[in-house]
């Protein structure tokens, strides 16, 4: 997963040598509102199989998850395709570059990503990180090359034709992994669940709390490009490689801990369900956002590659708040603590402050023309106070100590 993380670090970086800031600008742009519509065409749905996944494994009722994974499917298939028309026509209406390509293949890339995070869904239920980790290592090993070349020789319509490629070939690897799984046990016995298991998946308040979070992690790209321009986008893009690599690895750490969380809490009615090395998540995070932000600024002092950070007008301040930033993605992690115990609405109401907090902040700066370096500490803050917040709401009395 590191390695597949370092991947993706790296086409960014790649890329960023063989466009324009305006054309990187324009490349996170656009993939950020893609990967958001992952999100935002889901309506819970996917959200609700975080909970709802690991019960039914945990009852080994495979059928089940079976038929669930048929419908949620069909679902975003039509409703992907409907967006991709609404957005084309959009685009030809607004004149913009390559309209019908960019739809399409935005279009493209946001069902992958949604159907990608349903196929994770399912696996982290399972417990399986070996294809979760292998379909990652796919899509970040195709795409550093398709997109490099599709950039090279196309722009970046061309690099993210690549990464659409790459996204397509992890999701058949992730499709026919899911098939043998469920092979092999096709004939156990399920368990009779409790009746409230189905009900309470929560994901409407989930999807709205992942679609606030989301928004704050992907179209800020788009926020800055409005506000300062394609090349600030650009350059906050490359800064924003460092919440990148700290969402990859706690990611790393959700996948093993956050059903292991779901199902202990369904089990032992007694027990929180907590996580036990949460320090070790924290520690291991701490010192991962002072390495990367350590690399960074080692290799601005040292003007390694020559010209890039001079060329991007990446400063020491923005590291260093992109470190912080890297940081402050073990919110993700804290989630899990709070949905084992249907506390959904408390996930809801951390991603609500923390995304009214980085807009009002934005706001401020573009009122009063502050420059990059202050958005990406709007970023901080916010982050700093949606991990708070949920640290607070899992530590308070109405969840059992352990």
């Amino acid at each position: 997963m590191l390695f597949a993380s370092g991947l993706g670090f790296s086409k960014v970086l790649a890329l960023a040598q063989i466009m324009t800031p305006a054309n990187l600008g324009s490349y996170v742009s656009v993939i950020g509102i893609a990967v958001l519509s992952g999100t935002l065409l889901s309506f819970g749905q996917i959200e609700g199989t975080t909970k709802y996944y690991p019960r039914l494994w945990l009852s080994r009722d495979y059928a089940r998850i079976t038929d669930s994974v048929k419908v949620i499917a069909a679902k975003l298939g039509i409703r992907f395709a409907l967006a991709t028309v609404v957005g084309a026509v959009a685009m030809v209406v607004f004149k913009l570059d390559n309209p019908i390509i960019t739809a399409v293949v935005a279009g493209g890339i946001g069902l992958c990503s949604a159907y990608l995070a349903l196929a994770a869904s399912l696996l982290r239920a399972a417990e399986n990180a070996n294809v979760l980790q292998a379909f990652n290592l796919v899509r970040n090993s195709t795409a550093i090359i398709l997109a490099c070349l599709g950039g090279w020789f196309f722009g970046w319509n061309g690099a993210m034709l690549g990464d659409l490629v790459a996204a397509a070939a992890s999701l058949l690897y992730a499709i026919v992994s899911i098939r043998l799984l469920f092979a092999e046990h096709v004939d156990a016995q399920a368990i009779e669940l409790q009746p409230e298991t189905a009900s309470k998946t929560g994901g409407g308040k989930l999807y709205l709390a992942y679609l606030l979070s989301s928004s704050t992690q992907l179209l800020d790209r788009g926020a800055i490009n409005l506000i300062l321009g394609a090349a600030a986008a650009g350059s906050y893009g490359i800064v924003a490689l460092m919440f990148q690599v700290g969402q990859l690895v706690i990611n790393i750490f959700a996948q093993r801990a956050g059903p292991r969380v779901i199902k202990s809490a369904r089990t032992n009615a007694l027990g929180s369900g907590r996580i036990e090395s949460v320090r070790k998540p924290v520690l291991g995070m701490a010192a991962l956002s002072i390495a990367v932000a350590c690399a960074m600024l080692t290799a601005r002092a040292l003007d390694l590659p020559s010209g890039f950070f001079e060329r991007y007008q990446i400063s020491w301040l923005a590291i260093v708040f992109g470190g912080g930033v890297c940081f402050m993605q073990i919110f993700s992690l804290l989630e899990f603590h709070l949905i084992a115990h249907d506390r959904e609405k408390d996930v809801l109401l951390a991603s609500a402050i923390a995304t009214a907090t980085m807009t009002g902040l934005f706001g401020a700066a573009w009122y009063f023309g502050f420059a990059l370096e202050w958005f990406i500490l709007a970023v901080l803050v916010a982050r700093t106070l949606h991990a708070a917040i949920l640290w607070r709401m899992m530590n308070d009395p109405r969840v059992a100590s352990e």
